[in-house]
């Protein structure tokens, strides 16, 4: 719950102090004596958007600061726990806004984001301003009615990440579709070119190896010839082939060894040299007979060589480029041959992800249905103690048209209300008037409040437009609430003010110079006064403050 707010230099406030009991607190002053300007400092310091205006003239920053006792409060303090901001049982918020535009969010004396101020505001207050009841009209507005009550925020928070998941899939398949429609006349060259090289059986062994060939087999006469020769050079002349010479010098060095050692490895060179042309002539004969002028071979070969180059040239490659062009191909071909594959998985995945969140649509729609008619009970009754006796409320929920779906499930919610007997219920918008819709939204905010998990409610003047028996009936409720969880009510009501057991006083204060507000806290006596002057006006009289005493004193009995 809240404890305390320091607020500086903001507006009209020059230093304020305030302390507040865990019960039900009044908030009471004179007409634009800057009571709001609480609500405004609380929203600030939780994180609302700031503006330079709001700083008091001739100063040049604002500080706002509020603590908060976190004892019975988990939720507060898992999330400081998580975020490291934990500091025993208290969470003491502060925000600094300058003259220059900057900002600044302290939680626990640590420099936080606003965002983490706003986690904290979650966790530990709701405000109703004065116009709240204007939102009431909007469908969201309704639908988070229905779902605090039905507690669907497991299913909602799961439902939210399953259809942003399913959108994504949604997405995907679609882009996918349209590439597949836009690359279909290429999938069909692709076909066409792979099974076209395919029968071809193109490797890069291959074609070398056929090209080897052509010049081989046309040049087989040329190249028999010159081996030939070589033989007959080297062994085949008898006396002056290179063989027989080197054999004859090799045998005189040998003879002339022992005589001259420094032969030993002339001997030792030319022996090494006979047995490589031995190796030599060896290989050219095998040569000789494994060759042969072959035509019909040639033409065989030079005719797979012009059908590899007609390819290559269709292509724009070269011929030794076929088999890895092949290869480009064939992977592109797999590539857009899996789209259809990939088509039937996100299909797939895409059912499923559907099926997830329509199981999550059915479980809220029949948490809200459990809820709905209970609540509606509840308000109904509620109205009909706040100056609506015939009134009647009623919570329609029915499916979202073409059986629709979206993050916050497939239904559509409505509150309709019926202000007379007899008469049909209609859309609060159209039904209700001003006030009517005023006395609708706080009963609801009543109702409700306890189904909420933040400790603190601030009512920022939400009774307007009611009074008298209908105002002590605010009160009291207001009053019952404080049992359960912190109220502070900013009100101009006598009968809601005297049913707080802590009232602060708003009074301006003003100086040649300057305007300032301070806030005090009321005593027994000082609070007779009060309402007595929320009674009567400016003019007290004894009549007046023996009313507001027994308003006081009822209470408390």
């Amino acid at each position: 719950m809240l404890t305390q707010l320091s607020v500086r230099h903001l507006a009209v406030v020059d230093d304020l102090e305030l302390t507040f009991s865990n019960a039900m607190t009044s908030l009471t002053g004179e007409t634009g004596a800057g009571k709001s300007l609480l609500v405004d400092a609380l929203s600030l310091v939780l994180g609302d958007r700031a503006d330079t205006n709001m700083i008091r003239h001739g100063c040049d920053r604002a500080e706002i600061s509020a603590s908060f006792d976190t004892v019975k409060n988990q939720p507060l303090q898992q999330w400081l726990k998580s975020q490291e901001l934990d500091d025993d049982a208290q969470c003491h918020l502060r925000r600094t806004i300058s003259k220059d535009g900057r900002s600044r969010a302290y939680i626990n004396g640590r420099t936080v984001p606003l965002s983490q101020l706003r986690a904290v505001s979650e966790r530990t207050i709701d405000i109703h301003g004065q116009h709240a009841h204007q939102s009431l009209i909007r469908a969201e507005t309704q639908r988070l009615l229905i779902d605090t009550i039905a507690g669907t925020g497991r299913q909602l928070t799961a439902q939210a990440i399953a259809y942003k998941e399913w959108q994504s899939l949604q997405q995907q398949l679609l882009s996918l579709q349209q590439q597949t429609q836009e690359q279909s006349a290429r999938l069909e060259l692709l076909q066409y070119q792979v099974s076209e090289l395919e029968i071809l059986e193109l490797t890069d062994d291959g074609v070398q190896s056929l090209l080897t060939e052509q010049q081989q087999l046309a040049h087989a006469s040329q190249l028999i010839s010159i081996v030939e020769l070589g033989l007959q050079r080297l062994f085949d002349q008898e006396q002056n082939d290179a063989y027989s010479l080197i054999s004859s010098v090799l045998t005189e060095l040998e003879k002339s060894q022992e005589v001259e050692p420094q032969f030993t490895n002339i001997v030792e060179t030319l022996n090494s040299i006979i047995i490589q042309l031995d190796e030599c002539g060896g290989d050219l004969r095998h040569y000789l007979d494994s060759t042969h002028v072959n035509p019909d071979r040639l033409t065989e070969v030079e005719t797979q060589l012009s059908t590899l180059h007609d390819i290559a040239r269709k292509h724009h490659v070269e011929i030794e480029s076929l088999p890895a062009h092949y290869q480009q191909l064939s992977d592109e071909l797999a590539g857009l041959t899996g789209l259809d594959n990939r088509l039937e998985q996100l299909q797939q995945q895409l059912n499923e992800q559907e099926k997830s969140c329509r199981d999550l649509c059915d479980e809220i729609r029949q948490k809200r249905h459990s809820a709905a008619g209970p609540l509606a009970e509840q308000i109904t009754e509620s109205i009909q103690q706040l100056a609506i006796p015939g009134g009647r409320i009623e919570i329609v929920i029915t499916p979202l048209p073409n059986n629709h779906f979206n993050e916050t499930g497939a239904d559509n919610i409505q509150l309709l209300v019926s202000t007379n007997p007899g008469q049909a219920a209609g859309e609060l918008g159209k039904v209700a008037s001003g006030g009517e819709l005023a006395r609708i939204s706080l009963a609801i905010q009543v109702v409700t409040a306890g189904s909420r998990s933040v400790p603190t409610l601030v009512f920022d003047e939400v009774d307007v437009g009611i009074g008298g028996g209908i105002a002590e009936i605010v009160g009291r409720h207001l009053r019952k609430l404080a049992s359960t969880q912190q109220v502070i009510c900013i009100t101009h009501l006598p009968q809601v003010a005297a049913q707080a057991q802590q009232q602060l006083q708003v009074r301006k204060q003003h100086s040649t110079d300057s305007t300032h507000i301070e806030i005090f806290q009321l005593n027994e006596i000082e609070r007779i006064e009060e309402i007595a002057r929320m009674l009567g006006g400016v003019t007290l009289t004894e009549k007046t403050r023996l009313h507001a005493e027994e308003m006081l004193s009822d209470v408390s009995n």
